[in-house]
């Protein structure tokens, strides 16, 4: 087991991601994280990131009517990433400066992963 200072994004990174495209519905993105246990969902152009969406962006918008509105409408567009090899305490620097509880992770334009607060517990968890 590696140290805590050795540990990178691409050692704690959820690597299998459930994403979405701009164009689909608030409904469909909202219950595919109810289902999955998820508080957000990085949104894809083919293999590019261009926004991510998350279960406060929806619960804000609930108080107007978001049954029309798709997913472009309610992302964030300008997404704070790492690159696999970034390291964790940098990474907890940015998560904490920007007040994030994930962090898409991308290498050559691609989205590759998904930092996410409990992947990070429970790596220093592992390693007390």
């Amino acid at each position: 087991m590696c140290g805590l200072n050795d540990l990178k994004a691409e050692d704690v990174m959820v690597k299998k991601l459930i994403t979405v495209r701009p164009n689909v519905k608030i409904a469909y993105a909202d219950l595919l994280m109810t289902r999955n246990s998820i508080g957000g969902l990085p949104v894809v152009e083919g293999e590019r990131l261009v926004g991510i969406i998350t279960q406060r962006d929806i619960m804000y918008a609930r108080t107007y009517s978001i049954g029309n509105l798709e997913v472009k409408d309610l992302m964030s567009k300008k997404v704070v990433t790492v690159e696999p090899n970034t390291k964790l305490k940098e990474i907890l620097r940015i998560m904490l400066e920007n007040k994030i509880e994930r962090l898409p992770v991308v290498k050559n334009g691609k989205l590759v992963g998904m930092v996410v607060h409990n992947k990070i517990l429970k790596k220093i968890y592992e390693a007390l």
